[in-house]
């Protein structure tokens, strides 16, 4: 394995978050802590390639690919026809590609989802979508996120499909909630109707690999036109509830231990540099890591078409600034000082809602409006403990996008600033108090007929055409023009959040 200099920011370079292969390898770093692993880990398949140096103690950036390999698939398996239809390409391709930034010493844990469908400029200067450079090898798909992102790549691991599938087996399957039936016929997916579900082996498969994903409701089936950026969020939904199911287990059943390990690491692949001692680092920071502590990151993308025709994905590299600066390990530019301070827009603004109201459903509405409003969702979830008033926590600097947020919701909540959080970040924790979520009145909207903070305003996802994830609802919320449509909030159909709902567990 050869090292070199870290990445560097991307420059000139065209202009939305880890599963397949990230579920695995993170379980079994967790388990490994456990002590049945050198031996075992000695049997993982290894990789010679050129990775970026990185100095002890600082964040790592993990590469986790996806694969989607037939070669490991036997053809006398009963679910074999989900990966060997007549369609199933030869060769190795990636299902899905993420980043794993893991600070030793901090209290996070954040993953990156890069679409498939990105179009890139690979090391030899061609212009094809991301997937297509995995196809020709590991170091030029390292390369070519280096060149377009500027994100450097520390270590690699990749799972194949049949990795997967033994891994969610092993865990028991992996119990979700469901708001509705749901069907993907291309994958397999097929939920027969609202409530739990366990989902085994093929079935968390089929729903970590769905593109064309349909729900049902009063009105019949619908699809989910999200695809790629979809999936990508169902992806991520699905790796909170298996790493949750990992850490209810515990690990003192050696068997199911054994069992688990041997899934995962029988199908999976790491760079020749990745040592024991750096993966069970890694597991025990996994070992007692609380799955809704994970930060999930997405691009900014605008849909496109190439010259030939194919629809492909471009990155707006102004709106990602800041999520890929994270990756880069690199702070954000100071803003240039005016005399006048511009005003905070929604879509500069990533904000998570934590329902602390006691009221079931509160946290899922406020996602809902502020989507419709332009905001950019990120966790939406059940507080720790009920709060009586409302509170918006904003980062440092950030006071302008805390009080842009505060505006939309009433009564006025509380302000607090936070050091931890990182820019554009903002969070709301709704109280006992809250009472609606309106867009603001000005004095170009007051004829609109609302009232302002009327709790009849227009909000997305009231009639299930909204959602975000983690937020439930169903599609992907988009702005659109005659030419592009820029995704600029997490998209595609999800089911309701089980903490809010149901425990499934």
């Amino acid at each position: 394995m050869r090292r070199r200099p870290s990445g560097r920011r991307p420059s000139g370079t065209r202009g939305r978050r880890l599963a397949l292969g990230g579920l695995a390898f993170v379980v079994v770093a967790a388990l490994l802590v456990a002590g049945y692993g050198w031996w075992t880990y000695q049997k993982v398949d290894r990789v010679d390639v050129d990775l970026a140096d990185v100095a002890h103690g600082e964040p790592r950036n993990y590469l986790i690919v996806g694969s989607d390999s037939r070669e490991s698939v036997d053809e006398d398996d009963p679910n074999a026809a989900l990966f060997l239809g007549d369609d199933a390409p030869g060769g190795q391709r990636s299902d899905s590609i993420s980043i794993l930034r893991v600070d030793p010493d901090g209290e996070r844990i954040d993953v990156l989802s890069i679409p498939r469908d990105l179009w890139v400029e690979l090391p030899d200067g061609s212009e094809q979508r991301i997937n297509a450079a995995y196809a020709q090898s590991t170091q030029t798909l390292i390369d070519t996120i280096d060149k377009n992102l500027g994100i450097p790549i520390h270590h690699f691991a990749e799972v194949d499909f049949v990795g997967f599938q033994r891994l969610i087996d092993a865990l028991g399957g992996v119990p979700m909630y469901f708001d509705s039936a749901v069907r993907d016929k291309n994958s397999g997916l097929s939920i027969s109707g609202a409530g739990c579900a366990v989902l085994d082996g093929p079935q968390g498969l089929a729903f970590a690999r769905s593109r064309h994903l349909e729900y049902e409701d009063s009105d019949g089936w619908h699809t989910d036109g999200t695809g790629d950026l979809g999936r990508m969020t169902r992806q991520q939904l699905l790796m909170r509830a298996a790493l949750g199911k990992a850490r209810s287990l515990g690990l003192d059943d050696i068997g199911r231990l054994k069992g688990l390990i041997d899934a995962g690491l029988e199908s999976t692949t790491v760079d020749s540099g990745l040592g024991f001692g750096d993966i069970l680092g890694l597991g025990r920071r996994f070992s007692d890591f609380d799955p809704q502590r994970l930060q999930t990151h997405s691009l900014a993308v605008e849909g496109d078409r190439t010259s030939g025709g194919a629809s492909v994905l471009t990155l707006d590299e102004g709106a990602s600034y800041l999520t890929l600066a994270f990756f880069q390990g690199v702070e954000p530019a100071a803003p240039v000082t005016t005399t006048t301070t511009p005003p905070a827009s929604p879509s500069d603004v990533n904000v998570s809602i934590y329902n602390g109201g006691g009221v079931a459903g509160e946290a899922r509405r406020v996602s809902y409006a502020l989507t419709d409003g332009g905001f950019r969702i990120g966790f939406v979830d059940t507080a720790p403990e009920n709060l009586e008033r409302s509170v918006v926590r904003y980062p440092s600097g950030g006071e302008s996008m805390g009080e842009l947020v505060a505006s939309w919701l009433g009564p006025s909540p509380k302000m607090e600033e936070d050091d931890s959080l990182d820019p554009g970040q903002v969070v709301v924790t709704l109280g006992a108090d809250f009472e609606h979520v309106a867009e603001p009145s000005t004095p170009d909207d007051s004829d609109s007929g609302d009232a302002p903070g009327s709790d009849d305003s227009d909000t997305t996802g009231v009639d299930g055409t909204g959602g975000s994830e983690l937020a439930g609802g169903s599609g992907g919320q988009t702005s659109s023009s005659s030419s592009t449509t820029t995704t600029t909030t997490t998209p595609g159909w999800t089911p309701v959040v089980a903490a809010e709902v149901i425990d499934c567990t």
